[in-house]
Formats: C-alpha cells, structure tokens, sequence
C-alpha cells in the first residue's frame, strides 16, 4: 500500500497536479476579492497579457501569484492597471527575485 501512494505521488508530481512548491515571480495583495467571480475575472485579465504563464488566485489571503514567461517581465505599473481596471485595491507587490 505504501509503495502506491508513493507511486501515486509521484506520478501526480510529475504531471504538475500536486503545485504545492510552484513558485511564483509576483506574489500581489489586493482588497475586495470576495468570491470566485472575482478570482475568475482576475484570472481571466492577467492570463490574456503575453508575459504571464500561469495565474492562481487566493481569496482566504486578498493574493494574486503570477508565474511569467521565460525571460519576461511586467512591471508595477502595468500590474496597477490591471487591478484598478478589476475594481480592487492594490496593496502590495511583492518579486521574488
């Protein structure tokens, strides 16, 4: 039984279904995301720019992670744009660097 999980484990890694240690290039704090509608239209505005990968939404935390793509970059401005356009308040932008 053991030696499933393990393999279970692994394969699910390997597909990316288990993200848990996916970093993120820009990690955003926001006020007034309350619900999945907002995550989707967030979701929605980042994921259509040409720089983002991949785009997760927490609501619990008001964060928004951004994953971008090799060798790209999106600057603050460009980030405040976007939230303001979504109706929400920026608080934070934070770069992994």
């Amino acid at each position: 039984m053991k030696t499933l999980i393990l393999i279970l484990s692994i394969f699910l890694t390997s597909f990316n279904f288990l993200s848990a240690d996916e970093s993120y290039d820009i990690k955003i704090h926001v006020k007034g995301m309350v619900c999945d509608f907002c995550a989707r239209s967030v979701e929605k505005t980042f994921s259509s720019t040409k720089v983002v990968e991949s785009v997760n939404v927490d609501l619990d935390l008001g964060v928004i992670e951004l994953k971008l793509k090799e060798g790209e970059t999106l600057s603050d401005e460009k980030i405040k744009k976007l939230i303001k356009a979504n109706g929400y308040a920026l608080e934070s932008i934070e770069r992994d660097e």
